[in-house]
């Protein structure tokens, strides 16, 4: 598993590299994203840190906290190498990058929020708390394991 800083963190340098640009929002929902994929391909979490519930989406706190858009490293960074060295969770994070990014945070946040998914369901949750509810595991691999976004 994989600090979920330094993986947000690498998805800021490789769409800068891409001359994309990421604000925090939509990095947590890109960082979801990778997070359910290689879950629902592996079956295994990418980071010791889950998603929580929050009122505009899944939100991994952590990153909302450290990371900072305006220090990017390169992807050539030795702060990166175990991450670029494994190959199934570079394909997840490119491939997420190169087809989600094109999306708006607003359009990433709004399909974070559909009914029945892994947001809606927690949110309904009984003893359900904002920003202190994690998304279960489970709703997270069944949703996407058969997902398709917008």
């Amino acid at each position: 598993m994989f600090d979920s800083v330094t993986i947000a963190e690498y998805m800021l340098s490789l769409a800068y590299e891409k001359r994309i640009v990421l604000n925090m929002t939509k990095i947590q929902k890109l960082l979801y994203l990778v997070y359910g994929k290689f879950m629902a391909e592996s079956g295994k979490q990418i980071s010791k840190e889950s998603p929580k519930a929050w009122p505009y989406g899944p939100v991994f706190p952590r990153v909302h906290k450290k990371v900072k858009l305006d220090n990017v490293k390169t992807l050539d960074d030795p702060y990166f190498a175990e991450i670029s060295q494994d190959k199934d969770l570079n394909q997840a994070i490119i491939g997420v990058i190169d087809r989600y990014s094109k999306f708006s945070a607003t359009q990433l946040s709004d399909w974070s929020h559909s009914k029945g998914g892994p947001w809606d369901r927690t949110t309904k949750k009984e003893g359900f708390k904002w920003g202190v509810t994690e998304i279960p595991n489970e709703y997270i691999r069944e949703y996407f394991t058969k997902f398709d976004l917008l």
